[in-house]
């Protein structure tokens, strides 16, 4: 994420092509590189700490897990944002931050396991606030990315523990 942004820096306008931009041909390339891309230094100071703390209980099941839930949420959430997304250039990585926060909060209801339950109530109470985010607003902030974070993480969570069986 600090190289994307260093690289959206040096860049300028021309990484505005790595970016999310709904409907159009060249915007499917940012359904891979937009997480990484961030539109100034405070916007990844706003995204790395909660892809730090959530993205770590996440990954506390293990590494090829990880990175399986944290791409299925990252090309599902951005290919409905592709979709279903405001024609814009959306970038970052909140609907990654948002889907880790949906699969926690999910896998604590399918699983009902002490420890996922105890994780998704902490989660709950230090970042229950970015719900928030989802709001449509005029800010330039990509609630959709959001929304569809969200959204994936819930179903991501779902798929894992069986989905329709």
């Amino acid at each position: 994420m600090v190289a994307g942004t260093l690289l959206h820096s040096f860049l300028g306008q021309w990484a505005s092509r790595l970016a999310i931009v709904p409907r159009t041909l060249g915007g499917l390339l940012g359904i891979v590189t937009a997480p990484f891309i961030h539109g100034n230094a405070s916007h990844l100071a706003a995204n790395l700490p909660p892809f730090a703390v959530l993205g770590a209980l996440v990954l506390r099941h293990n590494d090829r897990q990880f990175l399986a839930t944290a791409s299925f949420i990252a090309l599902s959430s951005g290919g409905l944002l592709w979709v279903l997304g405001r024609s814009a250039a959306h970038v970052g990585m909140s609907g990654v931050i948002f889907g880790f926060f949906g699969y926690l909060i999910a896998l604590a209801y399918f699983t009902r396991g002490v420890t996922d339950v105890l994780i998704a109530g902490g989660v709950l109470v230090l970042y229950g606030s970015m719900l928030a985010g989802i709001k449509p607003a005029r800010d330039g902030t990509s609630w959709e990315g959001h929304l569809f974070g969200l959204a994936a993480g819930i179903a991501t969570a779902w798929l894992e523990r069986g989905g329709f069986k």
